[in-house]
């Protein structure tokens, strides 16, 4: 074989090398960023939005949860979260929201007592809002795998209870979720009510309506342990792990934080409705379903993902 011949054999076999390689890089490339993380997002308090809040996003799992990437909320409580890591299959994504001005208190300084969950599961929605509303959602319906912020349980118990947040609240939005507003629910059940004024509560303290609003929040959800949480979401576990436990004090918050202004109406400025007019005999938030073919819960099969296959 010629010189020539030779030389070109070895040129060739250069730019393809090279082609491999840079096919490789952004291969690699493209599938990082196909597979990294990003959420956009607004911390709000008592409808307002929250300035300087520490946005963290974690991954929740079996084992200690991780954190994933960390941001600070603007002037207008908005948000962007960046991770790198690529989350597992086996893993709930959730944010938790410490700290910030609440716009809705011009005289507010920097509230280190607030402390908002929002729960995403596996397959976190583009634009996330993190209020009071997806605080209570997040909390009773993943009460028992929180411990503080960090959350932690088997895969499938997480994803079931991922799943049932957006029967309380839209996370987009962080209103009303659909199966919590529909016609069942918020005529047929307290649960709305319940719901909305758990929601007025915690923003009394994230907001700072009154001086003494997270003492007196605080005091009246002291756990039976005579423990007293330091933060709202902590607030919040207590009342979700004892919603049996003195509900007439923390109902009588409502009217401590947002009297009636004028007798006439009978209105309360509260920024979530329809809140409770009495106290309820427990911190429960039941909800009815329907559809599926369903006449009785007797002899219902699951599959492996916990979904209901119907009756045999």
């Amino acid at each position: 074989m010629g010189n020539d011949m030779m030389a070109d054999i070895s040129k060739r076999s250069a730019r393809n090398a090279l082609a491999l390689g840079m096919l490789g890089f952004l291969g690699a490339t493209c599938g990082a960023a196909d597979a990294a993380v990003r959420i956009d997002g607004q911390v709000q308090a008592g409808g307002g939005a929250v300035a300087g809040s520490t946005v963290t996003l974690w991954a929740g799992s079996v084992g200690e949860p991780k954190q994933l990437a960390q941001a600070k909320t603007s002037d207008d409580g908005s948000f962007a979260i960046n991770a790198d890591a690529t989350p597992g299959p086996d893993v709930s994504l959730y944010l938790v929201a410490k700290g910030g001005v609440p716009s809705v208190n011009k005289s507010a300084a920097d509230n280190p007592a607030l402390a908002f969950l929002a729960v995403l599961g596996g397959a976190p929605p583009a634009h996330v809002t993190v209020n009071e509303m997806t605080t209570v959602a997040s909390v009773w319906t993943n009460a028992q795998f929180l411990d503080g912020a960090a959350i932690k349980g088997p895969a499938l118990s997480l994803s079931i209870a991922a799943g049932n947040a957006h029967n309380f609240v839209d996370l987009t939005t962080g209103g009303y979720g659909a199966t919590i507003a529909d016609g069942l629910n918020s005529t047929q059940t307290p649960t709305l009510a319940n719901f909305a004024t758990l929601a007025d509560v915690l923003a009394g303290c994230a907001a700072r309506v009154k001086a003494d609003a997270c003492d007196s929040l605080f005091a009246a959800v002291t756990s039976p342990e005579g423990k007293a949480p330091a933060e709202t979401l902590a607030a919040a576990e207590s009342i979700a792990r004892a919603p049996w436990r003195n509900p007439e004090k923390i109902f009588a918050l409502l009217e401590s934080f947002y009297p009636v202004p004028d007798p006439r109406t009978a209105l309360r400025a509260a920024p979530f409705m329809p809140y409770l007019s009495f106290a309820p005999s427990a911190w429960v938030l039941p909800l009815k379903f329907s559809g599926g073919g369903l006449s009785g819960g007797g002899k219902l099969m699951f599959d492996s993902q916990g979904q209901c296959l119907g009756r045999r």
